[in-house]
């Protein structure tokens, strides 16, 4: 069934795979490529905002932004690596070179001395301030024109997506896909 309406990218590609395998599950890919074709765009835009903010890396906005919203501004390293979906490896790592940026520093938590605490510093929590605001600005940049109710559909259906994509991962514990 040909598409009505302006076409993107996606639906070529998907016109391709219906053409070269009839089998194969083009919805699924239509709704993953698009979702990343997206998320790209957004990432761009408030990467554009962003450059002269010293902020290299992607996720130097999630975890200052994660730690932005913990209460105090401060939280477990395993706590902030669940939050950012990375291995307590990757997440001392991402610490560390917050730390030495003094966006972040960590404290022994005294209630249990085998937990470290991270803290926004002061000057980490201006840079947490500083995205949000920049963050905030690209996202209006990139929806700028869509229609506010069509917006908030999409959030709806989103939320549903990912709450079907968190519950399976869930059920694989490790959060890899699973053929069945």
């Amino acid at each position: 069934m040909p598409v009505e309406g302006p076409q993107d990218d996606i639906d070529r590609v998907v016109a391709f795979w219906k053409e070269e395998n009839p089998q194969l599950d083009v919805t699924t890919k239509a709704v993953t490529m698009r979702l990343r074709r997206a998320t790209q765009h957004l990432e761009r835009a408030v990467r554009a905002n962003l450059a002269d903010s010293g902020v290299d890396e992607y996720w130097e906005i999630e975890v200052l932004l994660a730690l932005r919203r913990a209460p105090d501004h401060r939280t477990s390293a395993g706590e902030l690596g669940r939050e950012c979906q990375v291995t307590s490896g990757a997440i001392t790592n991402r610490i560390s070179r917050l730390e030495k940026r003094d966006w972040v520093r960590r404290d022994i938590d005294p209630e249990d001395r085998r937990q470290v605490l991270v803290s926004l510093t002061t000057a980490g929590l201006a840079q947490a301030d500083h995205i949000i605001a920049m963050k905030t600005q690209a996202e209006r940049w990139a929806f700028e024109g869509v229609d506010r109710e069509l917006l908030e559909q999409i959030a709806r259906d989103l939320r549903t997506l990912l709450l079907g994509l968190e519950e399976r991962a869930a059920e694989v514990n490790d959060e890899t896909p699973v053929s069945r």
